[in-house]
């Protein structure tokens, strides 16, 4: 139970960072961001996925990849894992993913609905 608040704290702290620096100045004097072209997960979406499915499944499910948040281990080994969120739906909501040997291995929701 600690470790399953710990990661749902840390992915939120992570989220917060990444949102904080997504905002770039372009060339045209517009303010940009990558977060506009990340697709928004809904609940509909988020209860087809499931552990074990395939990150090329959860993409299509959702319609788009997430951004990704961090990686350990070396690719092609069973300790290789991938973490990706997607925005949420509704204000101030998101989903964090994390891929073990590219398969679903933990799902944290926050403010889903």
């Amino acid at each position: 139970m600690k470790n399953r608040i710990s990661a749902i704290l840390i992915t939120g702290c992570l989220f917060l960072s990444l949102t904080a620096c997504s905002t770039t100045e372009t060339g045209t004097g517009t303010t940009s961001s990558q977060e506009a072209n990340t697709p928004e997960i809904t609940q509909e979406e988020l209860s087809k996925i499931t552990k074990g499915k395939e990150l090329e499944e959860v993409i299509k499910i959702i319609g788009g990849e997430g951004k990704q948040q961090g990686e350990s281990g070396k690719p092609g080994t069973k300790a290789h894992q991938v973490s990706y969120v997607w925005d949420g739906a509704t204000p101030n909501s998101f989903v964090s993913i994390s891929f073990r040997n590219n398969k679903v291995s933990t799902i944290n929701a926050m403010n889903m609905k």
